[in-house]
């Protein structure tokens, strides 16, 4: 079996609402997405959401570059062997990680469809029968973020994370008005996007928020300051996470050597695949440390490829928060994913079980410039 073509689309996704963290405010969601066909009739499918200023390239670069260099560079590969294929995309051209993760989880659903099972097969198979959701609760008020969060909670979801954005009072009665309007009924975790320049400040805004006894905080500093991150989980009687500081391997090592986090945030989009994900959650593991998995705006394609992840390791957090599908206006494949009960079943077609729906495709082919 050889790939015989791959196409890219771009594609500008209308969001339900604006969504707001410390570093972006959009009701369009940017997505390059791709379709891999191969001389023996299969196709794969693949998307990435990348963000500009946090990933390694935006969406139009990403989109040329599996057009005009990855692309070309899988031609007559197999798709069956994903560390060949890995190696043909990094002899190509250094760096775009969104763009090769989407080309590597069509790989992955070409060779899933082609042995007949699940995608998450073809990593260890999985350990879980359900996954759950986390909710993202934005940079709003805190009548409107605890509002949110109840009608979450009522929906049935188990946990969510509450934005932060490097201001100690008003991150703070944010918090606390989620605690105090769900109550027990949900994990909070707390998202601060770097936010807090000052580890002081970090640490500060911790003790204000632990009475609402948050599963961890996320990245509370700038992703270069690992000795105040570590200075942080040291401080504060909570878990730390590490998120924007978490590229490849061997950031990951530097993570654990400096002691930094608790928890550690991993994205398929982010790693470059399926497979450097999988083996840098094992070395997470192995170092004592627990994960979590989520990119928060893919649509279902990408959503799939971290739920068919998750579902191979009790060492992730049970909430992911791929919850891109709960985000957005619409979807572009024929059986677009529901998690408005915040949980599905670990999925058992073969590959990822979706595949384009063309007239969507068409509609919300990218017309202008949106930028994320």
């Amino acid at each position: 079996m050889k790939v015989s073509s791959v196409e890219a689309y771009r594609v500008d996704m209308p969001m339900k609402g604006f969504y707001k963290n410390a570093s972006h405010n959009h009701n369009v969601q940017p997505c390059v997405l791709v379709r891999v066909r191969t001389d023996e009739g299969l196709e794969g499918f693949g998307d990435a959401e990348p963000f500009s200023g946090y990933s390694s390239a935006g969406r139009d670069e990403s989109a040329e570059a599996i057009e005009s260099v990855l692309g070309p560079a899988l031609l007559g590969a197999d798709p069956r062997r994903a560390r060949e294929a890995s190696r043909r995309m990094a002899e190509a051209a250094p760096g775009f990680f969104e763009a090769k993760s989407a080309l590597d989880v069509a790989l992955a659903d070409i060779h899933a469809k082609a042995i007949g099972s699940p995608l998450h097969a073809l990593l260890g198979g999985a350990v879980r029968e359900e996954i759950f959701f986390n909710a993202w609760i934005g940079i709003n008020p805190p009548d409107e973020a605890a509002a949110e969060a109840l009608e979450f909670s009522q929906r049935g979801w188990v946990s969510c994370k509450v934005k932060a954005g490097g201001d100690i009072g008003s991150d703070a009665a944010r918090v606390l008005a989620v605690r105090e309007a769900v109550g027990g009924a949900m994990d909070i975790r707390i998202d601060a996007n770097e936010s807090y320049a000052r580890v002081e400040d970090a640490i500060a805004f911790a003790a204000e928020v632990e009475e609402a006894n948050p599963v961890l905080f996320e990245q509370p500093v700038p992703r270069e300051n690992l000795g105040g991150l570590a200075r942080v989980r040291r401080s504060i009687s909570f878990p730390v996470m590490a998120d924007e500081c978490v590229y490849d391997h061997a950031s990951l090592l530097e993570i654990i050597r400096a002691e930094a986090a608790d928890i550690v945030k991993l994205k398929v989009m982010k790693q470059g695949g399926l497979i450097p994900a999988r083996e840098m959650a094992s070395t997470a593991e192995a170092a004592g440390m627990r994960l979590v998995i989520g990119h928060g705006f893919g649509l279902t394609i990408h959503t799939l490829a971290e739920v068919h992840l998750a579902a191979t390791s009790s060492v992730f957090l049970p909430a992911i928060e791929s919850v891109g599908p709960e985000k957005m206006m619409d979807d572009v494949v024929d059986r677009p994913l529901d998690i408005g009960s915040g949980r599905i079943p670990v999925p058992v077609a073969p590959g990822l079980g979706v595949s384009f729906d063309e007239d969507k495709l068409d509609r919300y082919r990218a017309k202008g410039a949106a930028k994320v």
